[in-house]
């Protein structure tokens, strides 16, 4: 286990303290870091009341959707669509994987009764490698959805229309008017910088992890920067410290970790209409990201952990492609009608309050 992850690391040399203190210090840790996160609240680079925000757009859409008898149709349509995709993964899956494993066992145990040999070490890396597919299997749908998104977006982007067009027709009209481009080109080269990027930056923490006393202070320091993108400097040390001095609860912060990552990407897809209708490049996006991330975080939240539920997660998803619609018309000012050779830029927040 790294030093750092380790109850006694940060108290080398004061073990009496440490225990006497140990039973109380993840309730004190909590407490602590509680103040403060609210200490600093106006410093951090998240906006609580655009988060309470976006959190209400949300419901707000998610009860519009729910009422309107058009979306309604269009909901159960797409999601018929999504569902078989998913099944049709599922079940490819299964035939390209466990079919060729269960030969492999089938013939192991052939070869061992034919040849007389022990096959038994080669039954049990069998069996592990079913049991690992099993276990990966149970996120298989999810994987299936991101594939159905990813191959047929006109899908999911006729939701988006749809319920822009029932709450804000004008909008939608002059969103059509601009001619879709896709830049693969883009973002074929974005996505290859930034994964070289995120690449490099995990190798230079292992190696630099490996160096003596010190090593130990790099994922530490690491995760801070990284969070303070999107909290700020204050919130990340407190959320890092807590996970340092009360190994306990570094389950929870990796999970807050991961999660506050993954809402990019969320919303990554379900902006994707958006994105396209306007011809977009990634670095567009990214601006556009952090002009209304707080708001997105909050209109996120409402939808995330319900996606990611095995074979529930398809119908959220779908709502929330239409309750994108609602955010969109909402918060975001309208573009005007494309002209000929017109490019889209991030909007301007507080245009968009003058509106």
């Amino acid at each position: 286990m790294p030093a750092f992850l380790s109850h006694s690391a940060p108290f080398t040399g004061s073990g009496h303290v440490w225990l006497a203190i140990s039973p109380f210090y993840p309730s004190f840790c909590t407490f602590a870091s509680y103040t403060y996160l609210t200490t600093f609240t106006e410093r951090m680079v998240l906006n609580v009341d655009e988060i309470a925000k976006g959190f209400g757009l949300a419901v707000e859409a998610a009860e519009f959707a729910a009422r309107n008898k058009h979306m309604q149709r269009k909901f159960v349509d797409v999601l018929k669509y999504t569902l078989l995709g998913m099944s049709l993964t599922y079940i490819a899956m299964h035939v390209l994987v466990f079919f060729p494993l269960l030969l492999l066992r089938a013939g192991n145990s052939l070869l061992s009764v034919l040849l007389r040999y022990d096959g038994s070490q080669a039954s049990v890396s069998l069996l592990s490698t079913t049991q690992a597919v099993n276990h990966f299997f149970d996120s298989l749908p999810l994987v299936g959805l991101d594939l159905v998104i990813h191959a047929k977006p006109e899908l999911f982007a006729g939701v988006f229309y749809a319920a822009l067009a029932e709450i804000d027709p004008k909008y939608a009209q002059a969103l059509q008017t601009w001619p879709p481009r896709k830049h693969r080109w883009a973002r074929i080269k974005f996505t290859v910088q930034r994964t070289l990027k995120r690449y490099a930056m995990t190798q230079a923490a292992v190696l630099l992890g490996r160096l003596p006393v010190v090593g130990w202070l790099v994922v530490p320091i690491g995760t801070v920067a990284m969070m303070a993108k999107f909290v700020g400097y204050p919130a990340s040390g407190a959320i890092v410290l807590v996970s340092v001095l009360a190994p306990g609860s570094r389950h929870t912060t990796l999970f807050m970790f991961k999660s506050i990552m993954a809402v990019r990407d969320f919303s990554r897809d379900l902006l994707k209409p958006y994105f396209t209708a306007l011809g977009a490049k990634p670095k567009l996006q990214m601006r556009f990201y952090k002009t209304y991330e707080s708001m997105l975080v909050g209109f996120i939240m409402a939808f995330y952990f319900f996606v990611q539920l095995s074979w529930i997660g398809p119908a959220f998803f779908v709502l929330a492609q239409a309750a994108i619609a609602v955010f969109i018309a909402r918060a975001v000012p309208m573009p005007p009608p494309y002209t000929e050779g017109a490019k889209w830029d991030v909007p301007d927040k507080q245009r968009a309050k003058a509106e």
